[in-house]
């Protein structure tokens, strides 16, 4: 039986506007490339992944304080959250680039739906992963910290 299947490291969290995101993962970024156990090619091959558990924009959509939460919006668009964790890494590693297939870090970006932050407040968790704890296919995401063999068996 199986408790646990997967864990998702987080090395730091902000809220979801792209100012803090931005300072959060060219922090994690700059840890990484700086710390000398990482042997990393160039030019710095890198993937994003970005996942909202549930959370969607339409949530997010209050006509009250739209103007507060129009950044938190913008980046809950996943193409947009991309975008501001490329520029972060190109700010502290100008000779990378984006490579899903082998990428040599992952910076993963998880929105964390938390009760009791203030309503229009998004929490997110950030990790920058080495290569050997994330999986490309089908899809980024953290590998099972164990394998099943024998594949799944009715009991």
């Amino acid at each position: 039986m199986h408790w646990c299947h997967r864990i998702f490291p987080i090395q730091a969290t902000c809220t979801l506007n792209e100012k803090e995101l931005q300072a959060v993962v060219s922090k994690l970024v700059f840890q990484f490339v700086n710390d000398k156990r990482n042997k990393l090619a160039q030019p710095l091959k890198f993937a994003v992944g970005f996942n909202r558990r549930g959370i969607e924009e339409s949530q997010m959509k209050t006509p009250k304080d739209a103007s507060k939460n129009s950044d938190m919006s913008v980046l809950l668009d996943r193409n947009k959250c991309f975008g501001a964790v490329v520029a972060a890494v190109k700010g502290i590693v100008s000779d990378s680039v984006v490579d899903l297939k082998s990428p040599e870090l992952s910076i993963l970006v998880e929105l964390l739906p938390l009760s009791g932050v203030p309503n229009g407040s998004l929490l997110v968790g950030v990790s920058v992963l080495p290569q050997n704890l994330v999986s490309t296919k089908p899809r980024l995401c953290i590998k099972p910290l164990v394998c099943d063999k024998n594949g799944k068996k009715a009991s």
